[in-house]
C-alpha cells in the first residue's frame, strides 16, 4: 500500500483548522520542517511589499492523456524570502529541473494571497539542484532521445 504524500493530508489540514475557528478556537502556531524531492513546474517573483519567489514543486510530470493541456496539475507552492537564495535560485534553476528542497511548514493564520487567504506557507531554505533538464534534440522533422541509460539522475 502506497504511504500517504504531503499533498494527500493538505486539504484534511486546511478543514480542521477550519473547524477549530469557527468553533470560536484560535489558530495555534504551529512549525515543522520539510524535505522535498520534485520537478520544478513553475515560479513566480512577487516584489512587494518585500520580494518573495514562490516556488511549485510536481511530484511527476503528466502525459497528455493524463492531464491534456496540463504538464504538471499535481504541485505544492513553497515560498522563497531570502534575497540571496532568491538569486541563486534563479541564476540555477529552469522550470523542470529536479530539485531537492528543506524548509519550514509554518500555520500562523490566513494570510491573503491574490482573491484567497491561505493559513499555511512553506518556506524554502535551501535547495540542490539534483538533475536538469534535457532539451530534445530535433533535426530535419525528425526528435532524437539520448538513452535513458545517458541521463544524469
Amino acid at each position: 500500500m502506497n504511504s500517504p504524500t504531503l499533498t494527500d493530508n493538505l486539504p484534511s489540514m486546511a478543514a480542521r483548522s477550519r473547524r477549530h475557528l469557527r468553533r470560536g478556537g484560535t489558530m495555534q502556531p504551529y512549525f515543522m520542517n520539510f524535505h522535498v524531492k520534485g520537478e520544478v513546474a513553475g515560479t513566480l517573483l512577487m516584489k512587494s511589499p518585500e520580494p518573495k519567489l514562490l516556488v511549485d514543486i510536481s511530484p511527476e510530470p503528466a502525459t497528455q492523456a493524463q492531464a491534456p493541456g496540463f504538464r504538471y496539475p499535481a504541485r505544492v507552492c513553497f515560498t522563497v524570502r531570502e534575497h540571496q537564495l532568491i538569486k541563486r535560485f534563479q541564476s540555477l534553476i529552469s522550470i523542470g529541473d529536479v530539485i531537492e528542497a528543506h524548509g519550514s511548514f509554518a500555520q500562523t493564520g490566513y494570510l491573503p494571497q491574490g482573491n484567497r487567504h491561505v493559513d499555511t506557507i512553506f518556506e524554502m531554505r535551501s535547495f540542490q539542484q539534483r538533475s536538469v533538464k534535457i532539451p530534445e534534440l530535433t533535426y530535419g522533422g525528425h526528435i532524437f532521445s539520448l538513452p535513458h541509460s545517458c541521463l544524469p539522475n
